[in-house]
């Protein structure tokens, strides 16, 4: 007989696959504990430099205020009233949450970048590094929508649809682009390609390999220049011919090399519970937060930090699993929403 108490959750989506993911992995894993009815709306900012200096202000005008928040999104009509809970990702959504949680007196969660909020102006504010205000929970990793069983299952089909042995030694490599304070040059491009080519000398391994949408057609190009095509069992080359691979590469994947430049793709990688190295160029400067929950990755022994100029890194530890991470975020979670599980 299920006992699970029942919850109904607004989730807003801004259309960006990576804040959109945030979101739906902590409902994800929130369904473990209930019963989840999700309704999920797109949401679009308008005037978007005029709200980011207006919409702070607004919710701080009062009842009307918050009310007029809503005429800066284009958006479906809703039954927010109805809910339970908001949760949403990415700060181009952050006002419309807060302005609907106080419109209708519900918990709002937000994962992500206050913008020009306040961690109070949540019931829960998930962050990577301390915000240092009230209704901050600092996560060890972002939610992701990560299923291991399932993903498993997907890389086992993707080895027997390319004829790879089981004891086959097979590497995934997830590259991203310029971003974070990350910039790719010809060097750059060089390195990992002479990474790829290393590793399978010294490994003995082939490679599972893809790009995204912000590494670029130039990067391509000499990424594809440079690597022998033998060493690669599938490649996704993603301004040519896009394929969304990553759930059968991890799956199928003896240990994962990501670049260090997307938050999103990395704690998908790590999510995977392979043995995950984060590569980084010698030439990235992220900001100090990013910085700061890249070492504490590291430090948690979720990953492995490489940069491309140093010798080749060592493999061969256990990464950790995400059901206690998952658990311990809940646990917080449930407290500073006054939520009941049980």
């Amino acid at each position: 007989m299920n006992t699970r108490p029942s919850l109904r959750v607004l989730l807003l989506c801004d259309g960006l696959p990576g804040h959109a993911n945030q979101a739906r992995g902590l409902v994800q894993w929130m369904s473990a504990r209930y019963d989840i009815e999700c309704t999920e709306i797109e949401v679009r900012l308008r005037l978007r430099a005029l709200a980011r200096l207006l919409l702070p202000w607004l919710l701080n005008r009062g009842p009307l205020g918050w009310r007029l928040v809503r005429y800066f999104y284009a958006m479906p009509d809703t039954d927010a009233n109805s809910m339970q809970l908001i949760v949403s990702a990415g700060g181009n959504t952050s006002f419309l949450n807060v302005a609907l949680a106080r419109i209708h007196r519900i918990p709002n969660v937000f994962l992500g970048s206050k913008r020009r909020l306040h961690s109070h102006d949540f019931s829960a504010h998930l962050t990577l590094e301390p915000t240092g205000e009230r209704n901050n929970l600092v996560m060890e990793l972002v939610p992701t929508l990560t299923d291991i069983e399932q993903q498993a299952v997907a890389g086992v089909q993707l080895r027997q649809t390319l004829g790879i042995d089981a004891s086959e030694r097979v590497y995934a490599l997830v590259i991203g682009g310029d971003g974070a304070g990350f910039q790719y040059d010809e060097a750059a491009w060089k390195q990992v390609a002479a990474l790829v080519e290393s590793l399978a000398q010294r490994d003995g391994c082939r490679w599972l390999l893809t790009t995204s949408r912000r590494t670029g057609a130039a990067g391509e190009r000499l990424l594809r220049a440079l690597i022998d095509p033998a060493l690669l069992l599938d490649s996704v080359w993603w301004s040519e011919s896009p394929r969304k691979v990553m759930n059968a590469y991890l799956g199928a994947a003896d240990a994962v090399f990501v670049t260090a430049d997307s938050m999103s793709m990395l704690n998908e990688c790590i999510a995977s519970a392979k043995p995950t190295v984060l590569l980084e160029p010698c030439q990235a400067q992220p900001d100090a937060r990013y910085r700061g929950a890249l070492e504490r990755f590291v430090a948690a022994d979720y990953c492995r930090h490489h940069r491309l100029v140093e010798p080749l890194p060592a493999l061969g530890w256990q990464a950790p699993t995400s059901q206690a991470i998952r658990g311990r975020l809940l646990d917080a979670l449930e407290r500073q929403l006054a939520l009941d599980s049980k």
